[in-house]
């Protein structure tokens, strides 16, 4: 049997498509860079700076550029959640850094471009606040345009209880010396003196703390070791919400965890029985504020919401007694987002240019081919009801082996599960989808051999006629090819945010650079996750492809049919949330939220190997690609729990 051939993107239409994407990478850049900078109000600074041990920490300062010794600004210091890095808190360093406060967005030890610690991952949380306690010293000493006596510290999730242990660390410290100053053997007594409250608040570095999605901590014993404006910002359908006293994420009424935090200022007489959310009690100039805000919202969007971040300003502002002309709903975040968007877009259209744009240079030009009509045709009843029954199998076992699977990582990669350091596969978000993605991947080299099989009964059809067979030099060219495309790709990234600080993100979805041990451990991942990816380019490309289908309405099957496991995996996890206000995987809540970003690429991924089998007439150029890239997209963004 003779199959005809289908051929791909042509290279004078590559470059066309290519031109056009650069141009938006610009203007993806320049708006974003305009729009975070406040159309030059602020300058963004990175930074590394050296802490203990060796280890250091960086991120991004937002500077007004009024601020001076002369004139100085308080100044928040924001840490992102578990498993993202500091450009998840541009909004709150846009939006404060817009109002004239400095902020500090800062990369946690284990995430972004910070080192890892000596010390182990809930350690360092307990004991540095992940970072943010050296940060804080930092600060106060070394940054000559900053207010120190209205230092503010926020973060959301992991970043929240960074906060709880930063206003408890400097608390301690403080009432410790208000302690020792009331014994009747210290200089003035019983009472206390102005030598010893000034050496009390000297040690208490932090203002005003702010956490976000994280309201654990709150509790009488707590606030015995805060001395600090405290405001707590929690979504009431927060995905962990359950194990609050009341059983749900509601702190409003008698709320044990908003009363411990409103009552901390009061006298036992004078305690309130029921909190008003959204109201401030307590005064800003002796630190006794305190507010409580409780949104309709869930975990995952406290970081991308129009109401947290007026609740951020509206606290701030508040607590370090400051007033803006420009209003806390008046936001210009969501348009630098759009702007980051379109980058993203134009970073991924264009994927298929560069490879075909590259296979004119002569070492790949060989690479060049056309893909065989499609070897599935849809034209009996028992034909499309295999199709759908193939297409059908592949998305449920995805859906149902997700958590099984997943959790398996308890036992695969135990250090990392338990949050411990090791040198080998060293992220633990990443270790929970290479179970899924490899056990997966067997599945559909399963599936497709199985229809290859029932199709080559009627057929005369060998794997080498659907691009599967592939030489060991013609491989390794594939492969080169591969590493050429990944630059490319990366190069967009790199160069934007090199000439522009920004990179393309939208939400969970975020595409930035990476330090070069990132390079290292996608190394360890990409040789695993190959399976995966190979098994999803025979899928999209051979068994899902049907010949009297229209292109769009395959491609548009095959892209749902990636993601659609994950998707039913996040609709049960948030139905059950807004219906019940818990939950559904309560303890193992990160596995669902970890794999959104997955929902749009997988879709992706069916686009881009489709257009490569097009262009090589191979599986093997948009496995390896998709399998490239969007590996390491999720370990730039991840927490690595490498050793020191």
């Amino acid at each position: 049997m003779k199959l005809n051939k289908t051929r791909g993107m042509s290279a004078k239409t590559a470059a066309k498509i290519l031109c056009i994407t650069i141009i938006l990478v610009l203007i993806s850049g320049l708006g974003a860079s305009v729009l975070q900078t406040s159309f030059g109000k602020v300058d963004i600074i990175k930074f590394t700076i050296p802490t203990e041990n060796g280890q250091w920490l960086s991120g991004n300062i937002f500077k007004p550029v009024e601020a001076s010794s002369e004139n100085k600004v308080p100044v928040v210091i924001t840490c992102h959640g578990y498993l993202n890095n500091s450009k998840m808190q541009d909004i709150s360093a846009i939006e404060l850094s817009r109002r004239g406060i400095a902020v500090i967005a800062m990369d946690a030890y284990y995430h972004g471009g910070s080192s890892s610690s000596k010390e182990s991952v809930m350690d360092s949380v307990v004991k540095e606040g992940t970072g943010m306690i050296p940060l804080v010293d930092f600060a106060y000493s070394h940054l000559n345009y900053i207010d120190n006596r209205k230092i503010g510290i926020m973060g959301h999730s992991m970043g929240g209880m960074d906060v709880w242990m930063t206003l408890m660390h400097y608390g301690s410290q403080y009432y410790s010396i208000i302690e020792k100053a009331q014994k009747p053997d210290s200089d003035g007594g019983t009472r206390i003196t102005s030598e010893e409250q000034a050496k009390a608040d000297g040690v208490n570095k932090v203002h005003s703390g702010f956490p976000t999605s994280n309201v654990r901590l709150s509790s009488e014993k707590i606030f015995q070791s805060i001395h600090a404006n405290v405001g707590i910002n929690y979504a009431k359908n927060d995905e962990g919400c359950y194990d609050l006293t009341n059983g749900n994420g509601d702190l409003s009424g008698n709320s044990y965890e908003s009363l411990s935090a409103i009552n901390s200022i009061f006298d036992d007489d004078k305690k309130i029985k029921t909190v008003e959310i959204g109201k401030f009690y307590g005064d800003a100039a002796n630190k006794t504020l305190r507010v409580i805000y409780n949104p309709k919202e869930i975990h995952i969007l406290q970081h991308f919401s129009f109401k947290s971040a007026g609740y951020t300003v509206d606290f701030f502002q508040k607590a370090f007694q400051l007033e803006s002309p420009i209003k806390s709903n008046h936001q210009i975040w969501f348009l630098k987002e759009l702007f980051n968007l379109i980058g993203l877009i134009a970073v991924f259209i264009a994927i298929v240019p560069i490879a075909v744009l590259l296979m004119e240079i002569p070492v790949f030009k060989g690479l060049k081919g056309t893909a065989p009509e499609p070897l599935i045709a849809l034209d009996t009843r028992r034909s499309k009801a295999a199709f759908w029954l193939r297409w059908i199998i592949s998305w449920v076992i995805s859906w149902i082996s997700f958590m099984p699977i997943s959790k398996l990582d308890k036992y695969f990669f135990s250090d990392t599960a338990s949050f411990q350091s090791t040198k080998w596969f060293s992220q633990p978000s990443t270790n929970f989808i290479l179970l899924w993605g490899v056990f997966n991947g067997i599945v559909g080299i399963i599936l497709f051999w199985i229809t290859y099989k029932s199709e080559k009964k009627s057929k005369e059809i060998t794997t080498d006629m659907l691009g599967i067979k592939i030489g060991l030099s013609e491989f390794l060219k594939t492969l080169a090819l591969a590493i050429c495309v990944f630059i490319g790709f990366y190069g967009f990234v790199f160069a934007t945010e090199y000439f522009f600080n920004t990179d393309f993100r939208i939400w969970l979805l975020a595409v930035c650079s990476f330090s070069s041990d990132k390079l290292i451990i996608a190394l360890q991942y990409w040789p695993l996750f190959l399976i995966f990816f190979f098994a999803l380019s025979l899928s999209n490309n051979i068994i899902s492809r049907a010949g009297n289908q229209k292109e769009w309405l395959n491609l548009l099957i095959c892209g749902l049919g990636n993601a659609l496991g994950i998707i039913i995996i996040n609709a049960i996890q948030y139905i059950t949330i807004f219906t019940t206000g818990v939950s559904h995987w309560q303890a193992d809540r990160l596995y669902p939220i970890v794999v959104l970003p997955l929902i749009v690429l997988l879709f992706a991924a069916a686009y881009i190997g489709r257009s490569l089998y097009k262009a090589t007439g191979k599986v093997w150029l948009g496995a390896l690609v998709n399998c490239m890239i969007i590996v390491m997209i999720g370990i730039a963004n991840t927490a690595t729990l490498s050793l020191f």
